[in-house]
């Protein structure tokens, strides 16, 4: 019997999607506070750990649920063996974007 995956998907879907609303809204409030400050200012609210960790959390829980989305699009309207090879370059560009985030998230912070 085939085991199907498509509840949890649209459970975890609908998860991040809640998720990332205060995030976004955190961020945004938080970049038009800085608005008109410079570089060093910005930096210095991003490097808060508080700030930090939001960042981070809004980067890859953003990743997970682009990847999802990506993923219901394929299926979709994909057919053959292109289906894989794009679900395939779904999951590495999701997981290189919330590597590349979580780099630049720790690069603020410790690195400066």
């Amino acid at each position: 019997m085939a085991q199907h995956k498509g509840t949890s998907t649209f459970i975890i879907q609908r998860a991040t999607a809640a998720l990332m609303i205060p995030l976004v809204l955190w961020f945004l409030i938080g970049m038009v506070s800085h608005l008109g400050a410079g570089y060093e200012a910005a930096r210095v609210w991003a490097a808060h750990p508080l700030n930090a960790g939001l960042l981070a959390a809004l980067f890859v829980i953003g990743a997970i649920h682009m990847r999802i989305g990506m993923a219901e699009v394929i299926a979709d309207y994909i057919h053959g063996g292109l289906k894989s090879v794009l679900n395939l370059i779904n999951w590495l560009c999701a997981l290189g974007l919330a590597a590349a985030a979580l780099f630049a998230v720790y690069t603020l912070s410790f690195a400066g």
